[in-house]
């Protein structure tokens, strides 16, 4: 604990992290056991002017997702029920709710674990102790992605491409993107939704099939972006970019 402190003296005196947002304030759910660090987040958190919720455990984190639907979850993997990595793939799974960022928190090191998470849906990773400053910064660009709320008849404009939700249209460079099967459509909007984030393979798949990555066939998800690529051109494929081990990227600017 006095390590995750370290950070914590000067905290108000920064002007950056002490000043408030607009009303109503943004809600945030902190789903953690240990108490010392849900109240550090909890004064933290309210100091930059969130509004805080806390959950002991996993099954009463999900509870408050769906009863709360809060703009943000902060997530320790360490729960006395429920793994964090279950709790998040159960937000992903709920309709409702699956748009909620996730940002995992934890004291855990084990090697290749921020990739694990990444891929099973959540939005960031942080490993404990954190830096205070650093955290509020994650959280606000977690918070600034606006296509974490896009309705689905959205148009969003990008630099070279326009999603027009309303007439399942994608233009790249003002031509139409012709051709496109309904789940090639989601996948590409999705990942131009959440970019620049890099959307682990699982999430599309449950977002876009509803099941996990393993109850599709292993080749479906490389298939579909195969053809994605073909479709909009080769200047438009080299936006989408592989991330080895992890899933897929959107890019304006390859």
């Amino acid at each position: 604990m006095h390590s995750i402190l370290k950070n914590l003296k000067g905290f108000q005196g920064n002007k950056l992290l002490t000043k408030t947002l607009s009303p109503p304030p943004t809600r945030i759910l902190v789903v953690d056991d240990e108490a010392p660090v849900r109240s550090l987040l909890d004064r933290v958190l309210r100091q930059s002017g969130f509004h805080v919720s806390s959950a002991v455990n996993g099954c009463e984190g999900l509870e408050c997702v769906a009863r709360e639907n809060p703009d943000l979850v902060i997530l320790d993997l360490n729960l006395p029920d429920l793994s964090g990595e279950d709790v998040c793939q159960k937000i992903r799974q709920t309709p409702r709710i699956q748009e909620v960022p996730v940002m995992i928190l934890t004291g855990r090191t084990t090697r290749g674990l921020s990739a694990q998470c990444l891929n099973g849906g959540a939005d960031d990773y942080l490993s404990k102790p954190f830096d205070i400053q650093e955290l509020v910064a994650r959280v606000r660009a977690l918070l600034r992605r606006p296509s974490l709320y896009a309705s689905s008849e959205a148009v969003i404009k990008r630099q070279r491409i326009i999603i027009n939700g309303a007439e399942h249209r994608i233009l790249w460079d003002g031509r139409r993107v012709e051709d496109l099967a309904p789940k090639e459509y989601e996948l590409l909007r999705h990942l131009i939704l959440l970019s620049p984030r890099v959307v682990g393979k699982n999430a599309l798949a449950l977002k876009v099939w509803g099941i996990p990555l393993d109850q599709i066939h292993q080749r479906t998800l490389d298939v579909h972006i195969r053809r994605i690529r073909k479709k909009i051109g080769a200047e438009g494929a080299r936006c989408l970019k592989t991330i080895p081990c992890i899933g897929y990227q959107w890019l304006d600017k390859p």
